[in-house]
Parts: C-alpha cells; sequence; structure tokens
C-alpha cells in the first residue's frame, strides 16, 4: 500500500470524499495512490496540502510519484 494510501486510510477518508475535495475523479487519484500516474508539481502540492503535509513527505521529488508503493 503506498504511503498516500496509508494517510488518506488512516484518516478514515474515502476515495470519493478526497477526490470530490480535490476536483479529480475517484480513477485518478487511484492511478496517483497506486504509482501508476505520475503528476505535476502543482498536482503534487495540491495533495499534500489536503493531508497538510509537505508534498516531499508524500512523493518522491522526479516526476511526482507516490514514495513507497508496494504491489
Amino acid at each position: 500500500m503506498s504511503k498516500l494510501r496509508r494517510i488518506r486510510n488512516k484518516l478514515n477518508l474515502s476515495i470519493d470524499e478526497v477526490s470530490r475535495n480535490l476536483g479529480i475523479s475517484a480513477g485518478y487519484l487511484s492511478q496517483i495512490e497506486l504509482g501508476k500516474r505520475q503528476i505535476s508539481n502543482k498536482r503534487a502540492e495540491e495533495i499534500a496540502a489536503f493531508y497538510n503535509l509537505d508534498k516531499n513527505q508524500i512523493f518522491l521529488p522526479t516526476r511526482y510519484s507516490v514514495c513507497e508503493v508496494d504491489r
């Protein structure tokens, strides 16, 4: 499980709740959480801000893919 998904689960938030708040689809957020989608710096900042974290706590700085993805 990715660090991003662990954070969301720890806060007892559904993927639908988070995606709605971020203005993106649940499928797109799921791909980000699974490390299947790289995102822009801006999107990384938006997601990190939602969780009140720095983007570097969640994402790898190169192409902003999720840290620690387990498959």
